[in-house]
């Protein structure tokens, strides 16, 4: 009996989590300026609604994180690029913000292409990963870790995070922030992963962020049940079917990965080191 009941829960959340993806906050353009390439990001004219909406949502769905207000979000971006890249964010007076080109493709769009070579993909697996472990050591987490949020440059062997408009709650356990970015970019990695990798990318991804004990147990429990009330956000992040979101939990519960990888002892290390 509780079966069909958490299927339809699933479907459902599904279904919402599509809604939630649905809606644009801002529009993009690459622009040339001054023979450099610039990033030129302004949100819609609906945005301050659809932000002012979504937050009792958020709050309902108890997501722990929240999409920033137009002032907040200047300031995030401003600082983030100055703290992780030594560069400036320009906002201008109607509130467009002028960003650095960072090269690359998106991690997303890497992994949706066909022709991949299973090298390239583990090595841009493992470079987003460790630039997700960087920003963790400096002490920030993103909010909303997704692989269409991670900029992968293969030649030069770099990862660079972006898209900082999403901010998680204060009040939150620093484990579990960094465990819900974590959770984030293995959902939307492993949503684009062959049935056969799982395995094997899943325990790249855990053991190429480094050992924390407190991140990877948070990191169990968000699989651990399909009851959750953030579970419309996270299948709005990466539409997992139930069967995929049943497989991650029993191979990170599992005492050994099939990869080979080990959790963590349960001795915490700082992350990054």
């Amino acid at each position: 009996m509780h079966e069909p009941i958490a299927a339809l829960y699933y479907v459902l959340s599904l279904a919402l989590g599509r809604v939630l993806r649905a809606g644009r906050y801002a529009s993009v353009q690459v622009v040339d300026h001054a023979g450099e390439t610039r990033v030129r990001k302004r949100r819609l004219f609906y945005a301050p609604f659809l932000v002012w909406l979504g937050r009792p949502l958020v709050r309902i769905l108890n997501t722990g994180s929240r999409v920033l207000s137009q002032r907040e979000w200047e300031q995030r971006e401003q600082l983030l690029y100055r703290e992780l890249y030594g560069v400036t964010v320009r906002v201008e007076a109607d509130g467009t913000l002028v960003l650095p080109y960072l090269p690359g493709i998106t991690l997303a769009r890497l992994l949706d292409r066909p022709a991949l070579g299973a090298p390239d993909r583990a090595r841009a697996i493992d470079l987003a990963v460790t630039a997700l472990s960087e920003l963790h050591a400096r002490g920030f987490t993103h909010g909303d870790a997704m692989a269409e949020n991670v900029m992968v440059d293969l030649e030069a062997g770099f990862g660079r995070w972006f898209d900082f408009e999403t901010l998680h709650d204060a009040d939150r356990p620093l484990a579990w922030r960094r465990a819900d970015d974590v959770r984030a970019l293995l959902a939307t990695t492993l949503s684009r992963t062959p049935p056969d990798q799982l395995d094997g990318t899943l325990g790249q991804i855990v053991s190429g962020y480094g050992p924390d004990a407190e991140v990877f147990a948070a990191l169990i429990r968000a699989f651990a049940s399909v009851w959750q009330r953030a579970l419309p956000f996270h299948l709005g992040q990466a539409p997992l079917s139930i069967s995929q979101f049943r497989e991650i939990d029993a191979r990170l519960s599992e005492p050994r990965l099939s990869s080979g990888y080990s959790p963590p002892e349960l001795t915490s290390r700082p992350v990054g080191r």
